[in-house]
């Protein structure tokens, strides 16, 4: 199981980063949607700067998951950006489009590779933590709070 992961994650990757790296250097026309609602979308998007926001995450994340690097961080901060361009692509642009096909697969590639990393997510929804206050920095040099 952990060649077809890794593949999903190298395609996931290897979109994101063209699809970030277009804003900020075109090497294809960016789309701007179809539909009324999806035009004005992405017209809000790129007129309050949010949109550089999004392709500097998207370019950041893809290459997070190319290299390996920090992945479930990546997957998180992606997550937000992927189901934004599922509901675009398939609520805006329509069911029936060839968008729509699209925004499944980014979705659900994010959501695959966040179950696949599920454990390294655990501590965060653990119901008890252990809290110092001030935390001892002189173990946490040594290699841990323990």
């Amino acid at each position: 199981m952990q060649y077809p992961l890794w593949l999903l994650r190298l395609a996931l990757g290897a979109w994101l980063v063209p699809a970030g790296l277009n804003h900020f250097y075109p090497l294809f026309p960016q789309p701007l949607g179809n539909q009324p609602e999806s035009t004005a979308l992405i017209t809000a998007l790129i007129d309050t700067g949010l949109f550089s926001v999004v392709k500097a995450i998207e370019l950041v994340a893809g290459l997070c998951l190319i290299l390996g690097w920090r992945v479930p961080l990546a997957l998180v901060l992606e997550l937000p950006v992927s189901f934004n361009v599922w509901y675009w692509d398939v609520q805006l642009e329509g069911w029936g489009s060839i968008a729509a096909y699209y925004g499944w697969a980014v979705l659900g590639a994010n959501v695959l590779l966040i179950g696949a990393y599920y454990r390294h997510y655990l501590p965060l929804v653990q119901a008890r933590t252990a809290f110092t206050w001030p935390p001892n920095i002189g173990a946490a040099l040594k290699g841990g709070l323990g």
